[in-house]
């Protein structure tokens, strides 16, 4: 990993009277998102880490459970705590969405579970150090160009059938209340 990227330092000395908006990362590779927005007096951490679109990041005791992921536009310019690691992704090498891929996947996530330091197996961390050393297998540019095309074309997919699918679930109480409605005026 450390050939994809490379860890970033907290960049925000936290003020109590300053509002930030959070980012956070859902486990099970449901990926990055909006999260809380506090006041500096609301929290100890001295110091926060900005997000950018296409970073790295994920919390370092939930990252064995999948949650992990590049950091979408909706939370550019969000912050983390230090709890989590942000890394800037060598879009020379890797495409941040194949990271994002990959690190959704769920037959990633014992091996991170594996690395992952902590004696109470719910409290396991994965330090930057570790994570930097672990080995992904990287296609080539060509590749990575063509999976990131066919996972737009699947997500596309899901949308429309996700939409079919809301469809269908109100097609059946739409037409009991034209049957109950028109039989009941009639």
């Amino acid at each position: 990993m450390a050939d994809l990227v490379s860890l970033r330092q907290p960049d925000v000395v936290v003020d109590a009277t300053t509002t930030y908006r959070f980012a956070g990362v859902y486990s099970f590779g449901r990926g990055v998102f909006p999260s809380a927005i506090k006041t500096g007096a609301e929290f100890s951490y001295e110091r926060l880490s900005t997000v950018r679109a296409g970073d790295f990041i994920y919390p370092k005791l939930m990252a064995w459970e999948g949650a992990l992921g590049v950091v979408p536009d909706s939370c550019d310019g969000m912050v983390v705590s230090p709890e989590f690691p942000v890394f800037a992704v060598n879009r020379e090498a890797v495409l941040p969405e194949v990271l994002d891929i990959y690190f959704r996947t769920p037959d990633v996530w014992p091996a991170l579970a594996e690395i992952s330091g902590g004696t109470n197996a719910r409290r396991r961390r994965l330090q930057p150090s570790t994570f930097l050393s672990y080995e992904m297998p990287l296609p080539s540019m060509h590749k990575q160009i063509e999976l990131l095309a066919i996972h737009r074309h699947v997500e596309g997919l899901k949308a429309r059938h996700a939409a079919i699918r809301e469809a269908n679930a109100a097609l059946l109480p739409a037409t009991l209340e034209r049957i109950f409605h028109t039989e009941a005026t009639a």
